[in-house]
């Protein structure tokens, strides 16, 4: 391999892991079967052929781990390993070795990055930065985000992966759309991965969107499927067929509450998916609503939704079918010409939780991107939503804070950073608290040793209760130690004694 390359090729791994453990072999073979079925075919090619590893690999893992184990002990090692396991000892694929970069985590949302060895790439700059996005900040949703800078040779560019969980239930897009402009609000890039060790004043932070910086978001999004009622999409769901012996067109006599309910993991024809598209709320809010995502694009969809499934791998009657998982990315070479996307697909064979995980492959190119544009700029701060940017821009936020970068660029960047670190540093403390008392009561309620505790607190109260009742202090305590001596007593004899004493 020569000392340079010309692009980086990335592959992309979302995964909703339904707060259980997944088996290392398991990952590792849906992660190879990835790169594998993505090589071109010839009839020269052998199972010894060479296959064209990526060079990073980013993984985007949502509910990890039960939330007692992630918020209240801090303990997802267990959790975690297998993942990084499975793509540190891969196997059957040329003894292509991948090594672990760095680790970020919100809660029970976590971003991973992995580069293959040897390589001529060299990954320095590792900065980190998490959102929460849960019930009173806390992390049951939240995104993390890792940003790096790749180099080989004289060639570097800044790559920023942010895995994220956004807030569920369906009616929700607005709630979605405001999850995005948090995170795009409040992430900020420590050097040093530490928020509470840096000054409150210091101004060495990047914003979300930064000059020269190619992003990736990636995760369980959680944008759903707004069909009209009382009538289904135009299509009438009649594409949808099932693969196997049992495979039939899915019929009126098929939807419940005008809700799609199929017997097995489907695969549309292409028509029907086009169709539900049009209701998917991603597609209304980034592209006609522009309320989220600003300037982030996604590959044309072409697989089955990916939510909700049983434990039978069935769409669960009476919710709609949505595609949740999802890969975006922000592409500011002129023209779209960056980033290509090779394949975007799901992995219907890793099972295990209620979503199907969704995987891209794509490159990008071995070059620092140009400046975002002006009317991006102006979008964002219509928005509230500052920017690392040279960008000429004249406006001023709801903050007070000029915006004119043609003036002043470098005082009004620290005003801005300042104001960010000291929402961050507020925050930080309670939200770790919080954090932990959320995660104590789901351990109390949801698993069977926090039963096992609220099982023995409540028979200790019933107990106390009741000894209590059988021996109360006063007039009986005092007559219990008559009994005790073999002298006949009743209520009489008992107030004759107390009048003695």
């Amino acid at each position: 391999m020569s000392t340079e390359i010309d692009n980086l090729k990335l592959l992309l791994f979302a995964f909703n892991c339904g707060q259980v453990p997944h088996a290392s072999s398991v990952i590792r073979n849906a992660i190879v079967s990835t790169i594998v079925r993505e090589q071109p075919t010839s009839q020269h090619q052998t199972s010894q052929s060479p296959i064209d590893l990526p060079d990073l690999i980013f993984l985007s893992l949502q509910e990890l781990a039960p939330i007692y184990d992630c918020l209240l002990w801090r303990n997802e090692e267990e959790f975690l390993t297998p993942f990084i396991d499975a793509v540190t000892h891969l196997t059957g694929i040329n003894d292509g070795v991948f090594e672990h970069v760095a680790t970020c985590s919100a809660g029970l949302t976590f971003a991973v990055l992995f580069r293959r060895v040897p390589l001529s790439l060299n990954i320095s700059d590792v900065r980190t930065s998490v959102v929460t996005l849960g019930y009173f900040e806390t992390g049951l949703k939240g995104a993390a985000s890792i940003r790096v800078n790749v180099s080989s040779g004289t060639l570097s560019t800044e790559i920023t992966f942010v895995a994220a969980h956004f807030t569920a239930n369906e009616g929700y897009r607005e709630i979605r759309d405001h999850n995005f402009q948090d995170i795009a609000r409040k992430f900020a890039f420590f050097t040093d991965n530490n928020v509470n060790s840096s000054k409150e004043d210091a101004t060495d932070r990047d914003f979300f969107y930064k000059d020269g910086s190619q992003m990736f978001i990636l995760g369980d999004l959680n944008y759903r499927v707004a069909l009209p009622r009382p009538t289904p999409p135009p299509s009438q769901v009649a594409g949808i067929a099932v693969p196997g012996p049992a495979s039939a067109a899915v019929d009126q006599s098929k939807l419940a509450g005008n809700y799609l309910r199929t017997p097995k993991w489907v695969a549309p024809q292409r028509s029907f998916v086009e169709d539900w598209l049009d209701y998917d709320e991603l597609t209304i809010s980034r592209k006609h609503a522009g309320t989220a995502f600003f300037g982030f694009d996604e590959a044309a969809v072409t697989f089955p939704p990916t939510y909700k499934f049983d434990s039978n791998r069935e769409y669960v009657p009476g919710r709609v079918p949505s595609w949740c998982d999802r890969v975006l990315y922000f592409d500011m070479f002129e023209g779209g010409s960056g980033v290509k996307v090779e394949k975007y697909t799901s992995l219907p064979e890793l099972d295990g939780s209620d979503h199907i995980p969704v995987y891209a492959i794509t490159t990008v190119p071995f070059k620092r991107p140009g400046s975002l544009s002006e009317q991006l700029v102006a979008n964002l701060l219509k928005n509230n939503i500052a920017a690392s940017t040279a960008a000429p821009v004249h406006q001023t936020t709801s903050l007070g804070v000029s915006l004119d970068r043609q003036v002043a660029p470098t005082a009004i960047r620290a005003r801005q950073i300042k104001l960010q670190n000291r929402h961050i540093a507020a925050r930080t403390g309670r939200i770790k608290n919080m954090e932990k008392l959320v995660g104590g009561l789901v351990y109390l309620v949801l698993s069977p040793a926090g039963n096992g505790i609220l099982l023995a607190a409540f028979l200790g109260l019933v107990s106390a209760y009741v000894l209590l009742r059988t021996y109360p202090p006063g007039i009986n305590s005092y007559r219990t130690g008559l009994e005790y001596e073999g002298t006949p007593t009743t209520a009489a004899s008992d107030i004759q004694m107390l009048n003695r004493v």
